[in-house]
Order: C-alpha cells, then sequence, then structure tokens
C-alpha cells in the first residue's frame, strides 16, 4: 500500500549500553530510543534538542548529537500518538450509528514517512546557521522516520493493527539526492546504499542518514541540491507493491521576517523536497 504522506511519532525503548552498541555496530545507521538525559528534559521539540546536543556533543561526535534530537522526538510525539488515539475513541463514540470504523476517519493508513533535515552540529566558530547551507567537509546530517499505524487495522479495535502486522518485514531506505546547479544526478545517501532492515517492535524507527560523499564544489559556485526519502518494502513477501517516499518533510531552520511577510520557525513542508546548498 503505498504512501500517502508523512509524520514522526514514538520509537521502542531500549537501555543506554545496548543504543550505543547498536551505534557502533553494523546496523549503526538505526537510531535506538535510550532514556535521555537530564539535559534532554529543557528541549521541548527537534529544534531545541539541536540546540541542547550541540551543548553536550562536539561535531566530530555527530551520531550522539542525533540520538539526543531522537530522544526529544520520541517524548514529546509520544504524546501526540495518545492524542490521535484518544480522539479516534471519541469519535467513535460520537456516531455509533456508523457501521463502517472506516467511514468515521477517511482511509486508514498503514504507514507514513517523514524526512528531517539536514541538521548540523553549531559551535562558535562553525558550522554556522542555517542548517541548510553546509561547508564542504563540515558534517551534517537527516534523520527519517517510518511510523506505521498502531490503531487497528481499519480503525477496528478487534483487528491487529498495521504497526504489528508489519513488525519485522524488510525494507529498503534511500535518500536520493539531484544537484540542482548542475542537472545531474547526485550521489544517494547514506553511503554504502541501500539501508536494509527490518522494522522494530512498536510502531516507529527512526534512521541517521549522514550526508557524505558529495563532491566538492567549485570556488564561487556552490552546488544546490535536493534529497527525496525513499523506502520500499522487499520482505518477506519479496517485490509486493507496498513502498513510498517522503511527502513531507520538517525544515530546521527559522525564516527571517522580510517586508511584511511574519517570520517562521522550523515547520513541516507538504510534497516538495528537502533542499540544502554546498559551499567551499
Amino acid at each position: 500500500m503505498p504512501v500517502r504522506n508523512g509524520e514522526v511519532v514514538v520509537q521502542r525503548e531500549e537501555s543506554t549500553a545496548a543504543a550505543t552498541d547498536r551505534l557502533r555496530s553494523t546496523d549503526r545507521l538505526r537510531s535506538a530510543a535510550v532514556a535521555a538525559p537530564p539535559s534532554i528534559m529543557r528541549a521541548e521539540t527537534v529544534a531545541e534538542a539541536a540546540s541542547v546536543a550541540a551543548e553536550m556533543y562536539a561535531p566530530e561526535e555527530m551520531e550522539e548529537h542525533a540520538q539526543v534530537m531522537i530522544d526529544a522526538w520520541r517524548a514529546r510525539l509520544a504524546e501526540q500518538n495518545k492524542i490521535y488515539a484518544r480522539r479516534v475513541r471519541e469519535l467513535s463514540r460520537e456516531q455509533p450509528e456508523i457501521a463502517e470504523p472506516i467511514s468515521l476517519f477517511g482511509l486508514y493508513a498503514w504507514w507514513n514517512l517523514l524526512l528531517a533535515g539536514p541538521f548540523q552540529i553549531l559551535q562558535p566558530n562553525g558550522p554556522f546557521l542555517p542548517h541548510k547551507i553546509i561547508k564542504h567537509g563540515e558534517p551534517a546530517f537527516f534523520l527519517a522516520a517510518l511510523w506505521r499505524n498502531p490503531l487497528g487495522i481499519n480503525f477496528d479495535p478487534t483487528s491487529p493493527s498495521a504497526a504489528t502486522v508489519m513488525t519485522k518485514w524488510t525494507f529498503s531506505l534511500i535518500l536520493q539526492t539531484i544537484n540542482l546547479t548542475s542537472v545531474t544526478d547526485g550521489p544517494d545517501l547514506p553511503p554504502g546504499w541501500p539501508l536494509v532492515s527490518t522494522f522494530s517492535p512498536g510502531n516507529i524507527d527512526i534512521l541517521f542518514i549522514p550526508i557524505a560523499g558529495l563532491p566538492a564544489p567549485r570556488q564561487g559556485k556552490p552546488d544546490l541540491y535536493e534529497a527525496n526519502m525513499t523506502v520500499d518494502i522487499v520482505a518477506p513477501f519479496g517485490a509486493i507493491p507496498f513502498a513510498g517516499y517522503s511527502t513531507w518533510v520538517l525544515d530546521p531552520d527559522n525564516e527571517p521576517p522580510f517586508l511584511f511577510v511574519p517570520p517562521q520557525g522550523p515547520r513541516l513542508q507538504h510534497d516538495i523536497p528537502a533542499r540544502f546548498m554546498v559551499y567551499v
């Protein structure tokens, strides 16, 4: 079933030690949910978590930085998951005469995808804001979320959820880039693409995607890129028609006011790729 849009929610918990081992293993791109350090309690959004992480880790500690952001995302969006489930129950009680649960809430989404970033580890001597303007060679990364519906299929409480049915399915993820400056195919991410893994228990997988392998642009001519995340289910059923791409992208940068246009903070943008620029 194709994905229609994107959303990020909670991923499973495991110990800090296990999370560290996972990040150091061959499956190091999968981000494991660990107990958030006390300082993360100051962060209520992904953007705030990025600022907190920059105080905790050096630029070369990019995976640890990303983990802090994922932990904050998990804590915030776990509450949104609860609100979603509660609202579905409320609507069911308000309209008991409707026999078909799917009629209440529209098409049941089995899964959704969201791409966030790019992010840099901001420091007094660089990297600098905005996140989307990257000096070649400095560390930067995306976060990719694969969400599966935690409610019963077709909103039927007696049915298993999509999250349950899809657990242990195998997916292939690629972050495809296009160099808009030269109008050529850019390098696909992560390095060694595609990333092939299985869905974890729970209903969310969050993946750390480093930006690497981009060629250095010419001085005075930065390269502008677009990035789209694609995901395809490859097992246990082989080539089944179950794939999607991220139509929601979280822009991490603040947009300053311009003339009579008010400022905007970090925000979700719909049905456009993630854009970023690389300069020397």
